[in-house]
């Protein structure tokens, strides 16, 4: 059977270059992130506070209008706002700003230092007779998918992170802002993907039990893959206590929703949460600090997802990472009971 991928975390947008003179130059740094540099230096220093993965042309082989679309990869939508608001539309033109409404009380209470596992999902697709009670599906035995959510007051953002790999191999890591105010959901519990970094994404089986339902969730998050839901992400309370419900549209007519109950952390994983990873001027081997004397087992992904160092037990001065090469990786930790954690680590 085919595999794909189905966790793309990195945000693409469009941006229109009239002028060849106004296309920034490029420079690559080694990490997975460019820098991009414009002979108005006001535009450089703007692109200079975001972390940009990518920007190329996007339809090379076009001709006219489509010739002049550009594709800028980034992971903070007020990247965009601030283009579309400071930088001349004859120099670059975006379409559209993205404003959000203030995250409402009730999301913040429901979601802020909480951490839930999904339960179950389900879809109502009025045009087939298709309701959730019709269709609800419970997650497989020996799933799990936790999401821990955290509030930034000073920013208005709901960070939402997974806890350890996903079934399929996926972890994210975002923040989400307050719907957008002109779609016509009936609620104040809405919010949008605002932030977004590199994530471990692997590849999975279209018949594998954990794919359909992350692609699910990932689109539901704007980081799928798939692009096919629409407006606002909604979330309110389920109806048993300590449950919430995810609500999205998509672009077929239906609506999809998945549940989850709140899972409190155990004090392993909240010990692993702890844990810190470093390297040593002169010292080629992997350090790791808050271990605590736990006894783990390590495995290290790239960027991609391709797994560098299938696992193994940790031990000092045993993990040599001198021939790494510069950049972000992901490292899976987990105890002996089976609790994990995905921790980043910049090789300098």
């Amino acid at each position: 059977m085919g595999q794909n991928y189905v966790l793309c975390s990195i945000q693409n947008d469009y941006v229109i270059i009239e002028s060849t003179d106004n296309i920034p130059a490029i420079s690559d740094n080694g990490d997975g992130t460019i820098t991009l540099t414009h002979q108005d230096q006001n535009i450089t220093d703007i692109f200079a506070e975001y972390t940009i993965y990518n920007f190329y042309q996007a339809f090379p082989e076009s001709n006219g209008e489509l010739f002049k679309y550009y594709v800028i990869s980034h992971g903070n939508k007020t990247l965009l706002n601030t283009l579309y608001n400071d930088v001349s539309s004859d120099i670059f033109f975006i379409d559209q700003e993205y404003p959000s409404i203030t995250m409402s009380s009730n999301l913040i209470n429901l979601l802020h230092n909480k951490t839930y596992k999904l339960i179950k999902y389900c879809s109502n697709i009025p045009e087939d007779g298709q309701y959730c009670e019709d269709n609800e599906q419970n997650i497989p035995d020996g799933f799990e998918l936790k999401i821990a959510f955290n509030y930034d007051i000073n920013d208005d953002i709901m960070y939402a992170e997974s806890v350890g790999l996903s079934p399929c191999g996926n972890s994210f890591s975002i923040g989400l802002k307050g719907g957008h105010p002109d779609f016509n959901e009936f609620t104040n519990d809405k919010l949008q993907l605002w932030k977004s970094t590199e994530s471990v994404s692997s590849e999975s089986n279209f018949s594998d039990p954990c794919h359909y339902i992350e692609e699910m969730l990932y689109s539901m998050l704007d980081i799928g893959c798939l692009e096919f839901h629409v407006g606002n992400l909604i979330i309110y309370n389920g109806i048993e206590n300590g449950q919430i419900i995810l609500e999205r549209e998509t672009g077929i007519f239906s609506t999809d929703f998945m549940t989850f109950e709140n899972h409190n952390l155990s004090i392993n994983e909240s010990t692993l949460r702890q844990i810190k990873l470093f390297q040593l001027e002169a010292n080629p081997y992997l350090q790791i600090s808050g271990l605590e004397n736990q006894l783990i087992s390590i495995e290290i992904f790239n960027v991609s997802g391709q797994r560098i160092v299938s696992e193994t037990p940790f031990e000092i001065n045993s993990i040599n990472i001198s021939k790494f090469k510069k950049g972000l990786y992901f490292i899976k930790l987990s105890t002996s009971n089976n609790q994990q954690s995905v921790v980043k680590f910049l090789k300098k």
